[in-house]
């Protein structure tokens, strides 16, 4: 005896059994709310979800979990190391064409931009927002390696062109202002202690500062720490009740070390 096949839609069964069927469609309305989200820019969307988060607690307590969440996953993530673009770069630089005439060298110094560039935007596709600070760290430190191979190239027709050109480095300057703002004011402290800024500094020593602009800018993000730092000292001695205070002999001054680009001290 043939079986006969239901024509009854699923949709039918489910509402009997008193479930709703397995597969829903966001509401029209909702999915254009999101569109309109998305078009929002980002700092906006942060503050409106901010202030939400104020007037509903259970809506903050979820964003809590969430953010907790993330710093489990981001730790538990190893960090990545990028030596081998600085070696690559290095060997594009002084060896692949030591062989060529400065003629031909100056021919193939477009190929060379492209693939500074190229692993320029490769390590901050990889040390982006949401990663661990090790990994910015490293990305930060394989950029300054790069730029002193460049000051540094031992191919003078090579280093020329690109020293003149000052875009290639300007954009590395611009990245590392990137990572050096994306790490919190610990994390850059941190990248201090562990003497690598000391090094960043020695960048301006082997250029002019019309060679790599913006390369003052990413002082400034550690400078702007220690003027923090100094601001809430004085913040605290004005709060001190004026009975309190001790009278301390007057002591010169010290000058603090400022940090001189090559062109102002020439």
């Amino acid at each position: 005896m043939a079986h006969s096949i239901s024509k009854r839609p699923f949709d039918s069964f489910a509402e009997a059994n008193g479930s709703e069927a397995s597969s829903k469609k966001p509401r029209a309305g909702s999915a254009k709310l999101l569109d309109k989200i998305r078009v929002l820019p980002i700092e906006t969307t942060q503050l409106l979800l901010d202030q939400i988060c104020q007037e509903y607690p259970k809506l903050a307590a979820r964003v809590q979990d969430t953010y907790a969440v993330h710093l489990a996953k981001t730790a538990a993530q190893a960090p990545v190391n990028f030596d081998h673009y600085s070696k690559e770069c290095w060997y594009t630089l002084n060896k692949r064409y030591a062989r060529l005439r400065p003629s031909q060298q100056f021919e193939i110094v477009g190929d060379i931009m492209w693939e500074l560039s190229e692993a320029r935007e490769e390590i901050m596709g990889k040390a982006g927002e949401g990663t661990r600070f090790e990994t910015r760290r490293n990305a930060l430190e394989v950029l300054r390696k790069i730029c002193k191979s460049v000051m540094l190239c031992d191919e003078q027709q090579i280093r020329h062109e690109l020293m003149k050109d000052g875009m290639v480095l300007a954009k590395f300057a611009e990245s590392m202002e990137e990572l050096a703002r994306g790490v919190t004011t610990v994390e850059r402290e941190r990248y201090k202690e562990e003497s690598l800024y000391e090094k960043l500094v020695e960048l301006q020593r082997e250029c002019e500062s019309i060679d790599m602009e913006g390369l003052a800018d990413v002082y400034a993000v550690f400078e702007e720490d220690s003027g923090e730092e100094e601001d809430g000292e004085e913040g605290n001695e004005e709060d001190e009740d004026p009975e309190d205070r001790v009278v301390q002999p007057i002591i010169p001054a010290t000058k603090r070390t400022k940090v001189f680009l090559v062109g102002e001290l020439s």
